[in-house]
């Protein structure tokens, strides 16, 4: 097994301990990435970056690569609470799968060119640029985040006062059990009479093209992008703007893997084991978010964005 698997050789603690370290990042992972809508990449690619000294691009494709799996574990929980909004997820993946391949594409390839081997900093170009984007990227989404929580959180509240203030004293035990559901069911029926116009339709299919674009340059599914559109744009509760940008990830992230894996950049061994943690982390943290309060998912994204932020700024940007 250690000379098919010989990149777990690399691990710090040794080759056993690496199979384990994995498999367990793989079930955090899914259970944040169906939990959050966000691919996971925020994490995975930063991990193997670091941890495997993989290149940017090598970390990039492992991390998309479990994607695929671990997404159909959580899409099967979504489907089944219809929580998924076929037109709008459809709709972003016109331009989000061509998008991801071209940039997949370009990236690769820009890796091994002279210029992306050039030293700076005492590392290649392509990798600094890579962890610069991508340290002010994550940054920037985390601070957006954080303040949308507090502002729902708010607003979750505030809506829990006035409907209280409303009701007769017979009609509070029956409002308790409606209560428990608000996160789910207070947008979807705005989102069930969703009809597009020309503004929504030109929204989508741009934002289409940069959930691609990050998509493959970053390993973060696209999610980042997708979910505050949806919430924000679409009026979609959380949950169904996790489930709908979640089937955008499983369509989008396949096609990238076999992109990276024509390029020769996919560790197919750690992307396997990680896959196998991430299906059983993707369906308890898919029945997780369906459950969720409004703003919980959006106080969990900006945490782990501030995680990785500083893991980078810490641990890679001090050695140049």
């Amino acid at each position: 097994m250690e000379e098919t698997f010989q990149i777990f050789n690399h691990f710090a603690w040794g080759f056993w301990p690496g199979i384990f370290v994995v498999f367990s990042v793989g079930f955090f992972v899914g259970f944040l990435a169906s939990f959050l809508g966000l691919g996971g990449g925020f994490i995975y690619t930063p991990f193997f970056h670091s941890f495997f000294h993989l290149t940017a691009v090598q970390a990039v494709a492992v991390s998309l690569a479990q994607m695929p799996i671990s997404a159909l574990s959580g899409l099967y929980v979504y489907f089944k609470n219809d929580k998924i909004r076929w037109k709008q997820g459809f709709l972003l993946l016109i331009t989000s799968i061509p998008s991801a391949q071209y940039s997949a594409l370009a990236f690769g390839r820009f890796e091994d060119t002279a210029l992306g081997k050039q030293l700076y900093y005492g590392i290649p170009l392509s990798e600094f640029v890579y962890l610069f984007v991508f340290t002010i990227f994550v940054g920037l989404l985390a601070i957006y985040n954080l303040f949308t929580a507090f502002n729902k959180r708010k607003l979750y509240y505030k809506s829990l006062s006035l409907e209280n203030q409303n009701h007769v004293v017979k009609q509070e035990s029956a409002q308790t059990a409606t209560d428990s559901k608000t996160n789910t069911t207070s947008v979807s029926h705005g989102a069930s009479e969703f009809h597009f116009t020309k503004q929504s339709i030109f929204v989508v299919l741009l934002a289409g093209v940069f959930f691609g674009l990050f998509s493959s340059l970053f390993g973060v599914g696209g999610g980042f992008l997708a979910v505050p559109l949806f919430i924000y744009y679409f009026r979609m509760s959380p949950v169904e703007a996790v489930a709908t940008s979640f089937l955008g990830i499983f369509l989008t992230s396949f096609g990238t893997t076999v992109q990276f894996l024509i390029l020769g950049k996919l560790h197919w061994e750690l992307a396997l084991i990680g896959s196998f943690g991430g299906i059983f982390g993707a369906r308890i943290g898919s029945l997780k978010a369906v459950k969720a309060k409004p703003y919980t998912i959006l106080f969990v994204t900006s945490f782990f964005q501030f995680l990785v932020v500083t893991w980078y700024l810490v641990m890679k940007l001090p050695k140049f």
